[in-house]
């Protein structure tokens, strides 16, 4: 790896030909720290205002964290737990943590008192670090069955009271306990590359919480493959917008650690905030869950549907260019007057349209965490937005296999594996895809027979079943189990829900859907008892059972719409098994119109209607 450069930024941070990490992440901020101090190495969206902190200073708040973590009493091997926006103190939470040789913990804002009670037992954290009283309330209530818990640390509000045997303070009074210390580089020195760095946690095949263990090494690796995504990250700077949970492996992962090793500048906002300040970055950079690229596209089509005359003609005049142009790449080389015709369509509509949004001076973005319906890919590429697939999973953390390098690819594939020969995929007898590669986690914490069910003899079983094209690319053709993966990223795991649903007397058969929707519904096969009320009094006791199961769940699992099946399931049209289990793939083929019902007038349909039609240029 090449040396830290200067703030001029004359060289590459990161050289990722045979890149082997030589430091840990502090280790890695040690360096920036001493190399361009006043460089900027993060921003913060405040109430309008971009602040830029310096390397120096994200070291010196780093120290102060984390020996004030140190002077009550967190040690090397602890777990420590934080939950919040995306914001400055959680990146220098993750990172002080890592200094005194801990594992960090991402909760989500979202999760329930129950799932936190869950996680900091199951991890045994002895620290929780919180952004406000709606999380803080949260540990509060299930403080005193998480034994080893000894610690609350809030950052914008402090903590309520907790039993005895917890310390409660503020952020600020924490950074005071470490401020008067010295010794952050001794505290760096005595960890090691191998050394546990995150949990990031998942859900199990059961519906128990994971946690995925990434080392120092294993995420560097990972930072290699983001890197890889924009080759330029490593030699000149790049915008990024962080809004996303910092808690998801995708996000941690490009907006917490990539910036160490790249030239990658993350500007943190909250996500009621993120489209403002998209505005106002402008970033050169995305890797987004679809769902977001289908919302702002859904946005930006209601805008060109609301103009004048003869703006609304020249955005028609330039898709009929733009469509022409998209199916030309996919399938051959378009000629020169093509070419000229959508130079003209890109940067008199196209580019303009997008700078609404802020988006004008991307020219690659990339997608992962969910499949990416074909049809938002294809507008955005009609846009002129060279959108591209990638693929990972929380137990790689990064990305073994993306379109890293073909332009405007056809939707459909997750391109190829990354081009160093350690990234391997393989292929095994029954089609699960097969992958090797020195980003892989080291173990599901304290679950050796999990951890063995999935990594063997150096392979991790993805679960994801592939296809080889005749070019080399990698298709995504199924799951050998069934997890849901929605359009947001969430992974869930329907068979708890439809296990809740099937307790009421009035369901007999429960279909959670939502695999690449937006949020989750469930078909619904009536119990004899429902079969005999009167539909209305039916439809709102089913309404009442939806209501009772989403009041125990995690707002991504929550049931949004469902639907009564016209009919029985039946063996014979392959919805059943023959020893009565249901196949969810053809239920989902045999009632899609019921489906579809549940999503009209999404954003997703809406693209799907525009990309397909072909008004002629008048």
């Amino acid at each position: 790896m090449s040396d830290v450069v200067g703030s001029g930024g004359k060289g590459a941070v990161v050289d990722l030909t045979d890149f082997e990490p030589a430091r840990t992440l502090p280790g890695l901020l040690l360096d920036r720290a001493r190399t361009e101090p006043d460089a900027v190495a993060l921003r913060h969206w405040n109430d309008g205002v971009l602040d830029a902190i310096t390397w120096r200073t994200y070291r010196d708040r780093v120290g102060e964290v984390a020996l004030g973590l140190v002077a009550h009493g967190v040690r090397h091997g602890d777990r420590v737990a934080v939950m919040g926006s995306a914001r400055p103190e959680w990146v220098v939470a993750a990172l002080a943590v890592q200094s005194v040789g801990g594992v960090v913990i991402g909760v989500y804002p979202t999760n329930s008192p129950a799932e936190i009670e869950q996680l900091l037992a199951h991890s045994g954290a002895v620290a929780f670090v919180g952004e406000t009283t709606a999380e803080l309330d949260k540990v509060a209530r299930v403080a005193a069955r998480t034994p080893a818990l000894r610690l609350v640390v809030g950052i914008d509000d402090p903590p309520p009271e907790l039993p005895g045997a917890v310390t409660g303070m503020t952020w600020e009074q924490l950074r005071s306990a470490g401020a008067s210390a010295d010794g952050l580089a001794e505290l760096v020195d005595g960890v090691a590359l191998d050394d546990p760095a995150v949990l990031f946690y998942t859900s199990g095949s059961t519906g128990v919480p994971k946690g995925v263990m990434h080392t120092h090494r294993t995420l560097q690796h990972s930072i290699q493959t983001v890197a890889g995504l924009y080759p330029e990250m490593g030699s000149r700077e790049h915008d990024v917008v962080g809004f996303l949970p910092l808690a998801h492996v995708a996000p941690a992962v490009l907006l917490i650690f990539t910036p160490v090793l790249t030239r990658l500048v993350v500007t943190y906002c909250r996500i009621e905030e993120y489209e403002e300040v998209l505005r106002a970055v402008r970033p050169t950079a995305l890797l987004w869950p679809p769902r977001f690229y289908e919302k702002v596209a859904g946005e930006l089509i209601a805008r060109t549907e609301a103009w004048p005359g003869l703006r609304r003609q020249a955005y028609r005049a330039a898709m009929w260019v733009g469509r022409r142009m998209a199916e030309r790449r996919w399938s051959g080389r378009p000629g020169p007057v093509l070419r000229a015709a959508y130079a003209v369509a890109l940067r008199g509509v196209f580019l303009p349209l997008r700078a609404q949004v802020g988006m004008d001076r991307l020219r690659v973005a990339f997608t992962a965490s969910a499949a990416m319906p074909a049809n938002v890919v294809a507008l955005w590429q009609i846009w002129g937005l060279d959108l591209r697939e990638s693929y990972g999973l929380t137990e790689t953390a990064g990305c073994p296999v993306a379109q890293f390098d073909q332009p405007f690819p056809r939707p459909g594939c997750i391109g190829r594996e990354f081009a160093d020969p350690r990234f391997q995929v393989e292929v095994a007898r029954d089609g699960e895809m097969l992958i090797r590669a020195p980003l892989l986690f080291r173990e599901y914490w304290h679950s050796p027979e999990e951890t063995h069910a999935v990594l063997r003899d150096g392979w991790f079983h993805t679960g994801d079943l592939i296809e080889r094209t005749a070019h080399g690319e990698i298709r995504l053709i199924g799951r050998k189990k069934d997890v849901i993966i929605t359009s947001g990223g969430k992974t869930v795991n329907p068979q708890p829900i439809e296990t809740r649903l099937r307790e009421s007397p009035l369901i007999g058969e429960a279909i959670v859907v939502g695999d690449g929707r937006k949020y989750l519904t469930v078909l619904v096969e009536p119990s004899t008892v429902a079969a005999a009320l009167a539909t209305d009094v039916a439809a709102h006791r089913l309404r009442g059972e939806l209501e009772r199961v989403n009041a125990d769940l995690a707002r991504a699992q929550q049931l949004k719409d469902y639907r009564v099946l016209p009919r029985l399931l039946e063996a014979g049209r392959g919805e059943r098994t023959a020893n009565g289990k249901v196949a969810r793939n053809v239920v989902v083929r045999s009632f899609a119109g019921l489906i579809d019902e549940m999503y009209s007038g999404n954003d997703d349909s809406a693209i799907a209607s525009h990309v397909r039609s072909r008004p002629q240029p008048r």
